[in-house]
């Protein structure tokens, strides 16, 4: 027994180190860093430098750990030019520390302008904000190793040599690997539609489906699983657009483009919401049905994590056939149910159920498209977005003067950490702390774009350095050699990056450690730094928090009314679309998908916004009921969409049916309503609940559900907007 579970421990450790990228990218830095410290072992294989061979090689190895740092994800045409900008930005920030330091008032005016111009480059993309970062990571690293009496070039050129090295090793390690990443993230995509379909089925279980107070609890943590969603989606997105730029014939790209292909209907699918659930259990509550559902939406998330599994292990996926034992037995009971004379009266709910059981029907037969599918067969891109292809690129310089403005975040969050980064600077020489750049190097990290971030990175950041201060003292005590300190020094590079994007509190403790064992192998002063190492990165988030609240704040409660906006206004371009579809056919089109798409990211936004502003201070929380409220009534909004465009397919003499056309028509004006605040004042609501009844009558059943659906969006978007009505934004912000 215990045989068979030391190997099935072994098995898992090897899946991980096959499979998960995290682990592939601290292994990529454990071999690089280990390679810059050859020249400890070489004494004449760098000989013009007047450094010790030692602290050649911790450069480079400082080099190494600024490029992983800002690593991106990208095919290997752009990592190529990605490095080169890196390793030009690296030299010119070390080799104007270089310069600089004798000189603290020019120094500290370098300082300011060349942080802003690099945080700065945020505006030109992701891809440039990691540039910006990490010169400004590479400048303080030339600060802290910064030596009198050596050639100001060394520095930098070493730095530079250490991220050119890193990035060569990259680009070839991700060449014969180029699909690693996209699997995971896909694989976790996959995963977290499984945690939001579990907790979907809690909506049909005894506990929170009977009290419309657990319903609600329920929606709640949907739509926060929701932001999870989005983030997989948009990321699994860049990474297979940046990979169809480089070749769009490739087998296995094509499939895992499926795979994603897949996901964006699944998730569709799943956020739809069909009748009120509440009702549901009203009507069926003494029935088995509702518990037939629950343990469907179990089996569905049971498929969705193996099939996460199947994508990241590279392995063939097979359909369950306990699923489709399970869709059979629940149809079996929906037929026995609507022979049942109780509950003709209530047609609508069996309806629903029925409508349910639908949408999740076609979420298997996507499950089962993924069986059969052919490689040949050319799948549309569904990432590259019309607008991207129509609009013509602009030029850097008018992109970064147009971000000029005091409402743009990456102005504001440029003017935040230059003016840190120049407070640090001047305590540091005003207090002579011999070691100070530590808070330029906490200020950095720490100080976020919002205040919720910032707050979790600062109890984050000060935790996991006292951890690892803790945990240092008796290591640098038991071990002296420098061969052994080299060795946990590669080591805790290798768990900080395999923990950075996981667990950023374990991170901080090993990077804590590193920093210890450079200082230790440089000056032998590691154990003597600690306690100004604790003091420094305590001032360094307090810096931070002062930075974030004081220095254009940017508080979420003033970023409702644009979010709302914006939401409404998507929501109201998916709500044509897919009424579209009923009269046309249903269609997966690019505009279709980038439009569902931009929708959802836009109610993850609203979400995300609120869970942020619970982290802010109580003065800065404003109408928390009724901002709760609205958020609420606008996921419920795109819910109650989702569901309309689950069930769409073209509809026999739509032109001739004046009546659903008129409730469309009416549901989508309902809809422009919500958010244009000028029309609302003065036309009133455009449907009642008794037009929707008296059509009724007129309609086939197969168009009741549309009708159904139809109620659910007008008077949702009626509720949001006698909601934005009675919330004036503006009148609360200025106060």
């Amino acid at each position: 027994m215990k045989t068979s579970r030391s190997l099935s421990s072994f098995k898992n450790i090897a899946r991980k180190l096959v499979s998960d990228s995290n682990v592939h990218s601290g292994l990529r830095v454990l071999i690089a860093m280990s390679i810059t410290f050859i020249p400890v072992l070489n004494y004449n294989l760098l000989p013009f430098f007047e450094q010790s061979n030692l602290q050649m090689s911790i450069s480079l190895c400082l080099g190494v750990m600024a490029c992983a740092i800002v690593e991106t994800d990208d095919n290997y045409k752009n990592r190529r030019k990605f490095i080169l900008t890196i390793v030009i930005c690296f030299f010119i920030a070390s080799a104007s520390v270089e310069l600089l330091m004798p000189y603290p008032v020019f120094f500290g005016l370098g300082l300011l302008t060349s942080s802003f111009v690099f945080m700065m480059l945020a505006a030109l993309g992701t891809h440039y904000s990691k540039v910006g970062f990490g010169a400004i990571l590479v400048a303080i690293y030339t600060m802290i190793g910064h030596q009198s009496g050596i050639n100001w070039y060394e520095q930098p050129i070493l730095l530079s040599l250490g991220a050119l090295w890193y990035g060569l090793f990259s680009i070839i390690w991700n060449y014969y690997s180029p699909y690693r990443s996209l699997r995971e993230q896909l694989a976790q995509l996959f995963f977290s539609l499984s945690r939001y379909q579990q907790q979907k089925s809690a909506l049909f279980n005894e506990i929170e489906g009977t009290s419309k107070e657990g319903i609600f609890s329920v929606r709640q943590q949907l739509a926060v699983q929701n932001i999870a969603i989005m983030a997989r989606l948009d990321q699994s997105k860049r990474i297979i657009q940046s990979r169809f730029q480089v070749c769009q014939q490739q087998s296995e790209l094509n499939k895992l483009n499926y795979y994603y292909f897949v996901a964006e209907q699944i998730h569709e699918r799943i956020s739809a919401s069909q009748y009120l659930y509440s009702q549901l259990e009203i009507t069926f509550g003494k029935s088995q049905i509702l518990e037939g559902y629950h343990q469907l939406f179990l089996q569905l998330s049971e498929e969705y994590y193996q099939l996460g599994s199947v994508i990241n292990d590279k392995k063939p996926y097979q359909h369950s056939r306990r699923l489709k034992w399970t869709f059979n037995a629940l149809a079996d009971q929906l037929y026995l149910l609507k022979q049942q004379p109780e509950f003709d009266h209530n047609n609508e709910a069996v309806q629903a159920l029925q409508a349910i059981y639908d949408n999740i029907r076609g979420i298997d037969h996507l499950l089962l498209s993924l069986c059969c599918y052919d490689p040949a067969e050319q799948l549309e891109s569904p990432v590259i977005s019309v607008e991207e292809q129509v609009q013509p690129p602009q030029s850097i310089f008018k992109t970064l003067r147009l971000s000029m403005k005091a409402t743009n975040p990456v102005f504001k969050h440029a003017v935040r950490i230059s003016t840190s980064l120049l407070v640090a600077f001047i305590l540091q020489q005003t207090f002579q702390l011999a070691h100070g750049f530590w808070i330029l190097l906490t200020v950095l990290f720490v100080c976020q774009p919002s205040f919720s971030e910032t707050r979790k990175r600062l109890v984050l950041r000060s935790l996991g350095t006292l951890a690892g201060i803790l945990l240092g003292y008796p290591i640098l005590m038991l071990v002296g050699g420098t061969l052994s300190q080299i060795i946990l020094l590669i080591l805790t590079a290798f768990l900080f990056f395999s923990y950075l994007r996981t667990n950023y509190g374990l991170a901080v403790v090993f990077i804590t450690l590193f920093v210890m064992f450079i200082f230790n192998l440089l000056t032998g002063s590691g154990m003597e730094i600690l306690p100004a190492r604790i003091g420094e990165t305590l001032l360094g988030c307090l810096l931070s928090v002062l930075a974030i609240s004081f220095i254009f704040p940017d508080w979420q409660f003033q970023r409702f009314p644009s979010l709302v906006n914006q939401l409404l206004n998507l929501s109201g371009r998916y709500f044509k679309q897919v009424s579209q579809q009923y009269q046309y056919g249903r269609s997966e089109n690019l505009n279709y998908r980038e439009t569902r798409f931009q929708t959802f990211q836009s109610d993850a936004q609203l979400t995300s916004a609120w869970q942020s502003m619970l982290f802010e201070p109580s003065s800065k929380q404003k109408l928390n009921r009724e901002v709760y409220a609205l958020v609420n009534r606008c996921d419920a909004l795109v819910s109650y969409i989702a569901a309309l465009a689950s069930h769409r397919h073209k509809i026999n003499g739509f032109k001739e049916n004046q009546a659903l056309q008129h409730l469309i028509c009416a549901t989508e004006k309902q809809i422009a309503l919500a958010y244009n605040q000028q029309l609302s004042d003065k036309i009133q609501p455009v449907i009642t609940v008794d037009e929707f009844e008296k059509y009724k009558p007129m309609l086939s059943s197969e168009v009741l559900l549309i009708v159904e659906q139809l109620r659910l969006i007008a008077f949702t978007a009626l509720d949001i907007q006698v909601l934005l009505q009675q919330v004036d934004f503006n009148h609360k912000t200025e106060r």
